[in-house]
């Protein structure tokens, strides 16, 4: 997986942006919903921890520009592997597990898509990963002052947040 800085300015009496630099040089980046940038943040977690490449961040890594996802068709052409990201950060955000045997019940009731690997199987310990990440990047996020931009190099770890 090729790496990106992961670039989350927070907006001054206006909207957000999300920026990612990816190593080659080139970025992509727009401007985010409210909502988005602990979203964003909580995909920067879950594809870490899991080592997941071929989630958003990896896919933008691999040269995906950021409007690409919201273009007709988008979700027809993503990985199985996005997919499960999508709806691990879905659960995650809405609290929906206290723990890896309810996360996974509740993964393969939300979403029966085949992956090459098989489906993920969560453990106590990824959980607690995530968990841990999350909560070190939303931290960040929350304490930035409006005007200042939040770096994180993806993937991320909890020694680099």
């Amino acid at each position: 997986m090729h790496a990106i800085t992961i670039e989350l300015k927070k907006g001054r009496g206006g909207p957000s942006t999300l920026a990612c630099r990816r190593a080659d040089g080139s970025r992509t980046w727009a401007q985010v919903h409210p909502f988005l940038p602990t979203h964003d943040l909580t995909h920067c977690a879950v594809e870490s921890a899991l080592g997941m490449t071929e989630g958003f961040f990896g896919l933008v890594a691999d040269g995906w520009e950021l409007d690409d996802f919201a273009k007709p068709g988008a979700a027809d052409r993503l990985p199985a592997q996005a997919l499960w990201a999508e709806h691990i950060v879905g659960l995650i955000e809405r609290q929906v597990a206290d723990n890896a045997a309810d996360m996974n019940e509740a993964l393969a009731l939300s979403l029966t898509v085949p992956l090459k690997d098989g489906a993920p199987v969560l453990s106590d310990k990824d959980l607690e990963m995530i968990d841990r990440l999350r909560r070190r990047l939303l931290t960040r996020w929350q304490g930035l002052p409006a005007g200042d931009t939040l770096r994180v190099r993806f993937p991320a770890s909890l020694a680099g947040v």
